[in-house]
């Protein structure tokens, strides 16, 4: 059962917990539980960034719209905001890959308030 957002477009399209690999049937994000917690960091699973990819993509499907090819948009989901990728930046500069991995939603930024939960 699908029960996760999409870290990328935020649809629930995939199932489990984070990090399974699997690609995303909306947008083509492939789930990387190393690039969720390095959201500004290139590479791995996928060629560009969490927060590049997302940039792009809410061009298509922007944060107003809930459903798309069938899928609803998780409802506690958000895009990447300036705080977080500030956050993120500023852990990249210590080390490119600063996390070593979200496995669960609850883990994620969108569902930490206040805080990116990215560590050192």
């Amino acid at each position: 059962m699908r029960d996760l957002p999409c870290p990328c477009c935020g649809f629930v399209t995939l199932e489990g917990e984070y990090g399974s690999y699997d690609i995303c049937p909306l947008c083509g994000w492939e789930d990387d539980a190393v690039q969720l917690a390095n959201p500004t960091s290139e590479g791995g699973a996928n060629s560009i960034s969490l927060a590049d990819a997302q940039m792009s993509l809410l061009n298509k499907y922007p944060i107003n719209i809930r459903l798309a090819g069938g899928f609803q948009r998780g409802l506690g989901w958000r895009p990447l905001d300036a705080n977080d990728l500030e956050a993120a930046n500023v852990l990249k500069t210590v080390k490119h890959w600063h996390t070593i991995a979200v496995r669960w939603e609850s883990e994620a930024y969108w569902a930490v308030t206040g805080t990116t939960n990215v560590k050192v």
